[in-house]
């Protein structure tokens, strides 16, 4: 999972923000934002984007898990003590296109699922459109835009998506009877 960012990083994706500092050497806690966080552990430098200021690419000095969390610790090349790394709290990593991780057959990237026109198998309906994804640990919900304006929520579940065809723009689903009543 990978989320398109806007505005100055356009056009590359996000997997990962600086959530806070640690100690006094410039060492900063990295919050995984990818379904794929060992790709930290390889990775030489890292393309970081602070909010209204341009990317800038950084070599990594150490990062390793920060053990029992879900976070990773992090020090960069250049920034050498705690307010150094405080100017970088909150900003996000993130990776062009063709820097992704490869998917296997039936996975998709969150953005390629956000915009999707949900249609029901049973009745070839339109049921509306998908605006989020919710990630809940077991499994993903998507919530769909009804045409009247109304949020309804589908488990991404095998029995109940039938088919994603992200270069159509489609998703046909098998709502299970009661769900949305």
């Amino acid at each position: 999972m990978s989320k398109k960012t806007e505005g100055a990083s356009a056009g590359r994706y996000e997997i990962g923000k600086i959530v806070g500092v640690h100690g006094v050497r410039g060492d900063m806690l990295l919050l995984p934002q990818t379904d794929f966080p060992e790709r930290f552990l390889g990775m030489k430098e890292l393309d970081v984007t602070v909010a209204g200021k341009p990317m800038r690419t950084f070599k990594v000095r150490r990062i390793e898990p920060y053990e029992g969390k879900n976070t990773f610790f992090l020090r960069l090349q250049g920034v050498e003590d705690r307010d150094a790394a405080e100017t970088l709290k909150g900003a996000l990593i993130t990776v062009a296109e063709d820097e992704r991780v490869e998917l296997e057959e039936d996975e998709y990237w969150l953005d390629d699922i956000i915009g999707l026109a949900v249609f029901d198998k049973a009745t070839g309906g339109r049921l509306g459109e998908i605006t989020e994804v919710i990630c809940t640990g077991s499994n993903d919900v998507y919530v769909v835009k009804t045409p009247e304006g109304a949020s309804k929520a589908i488990p991404a579940i095998a029995d109940v998506i039938e088919k994603v065809d992200v270069a159509n723009g489609t998703m046909t689903v098998n709502i299970p009877e009661g769900l949305w009543d």
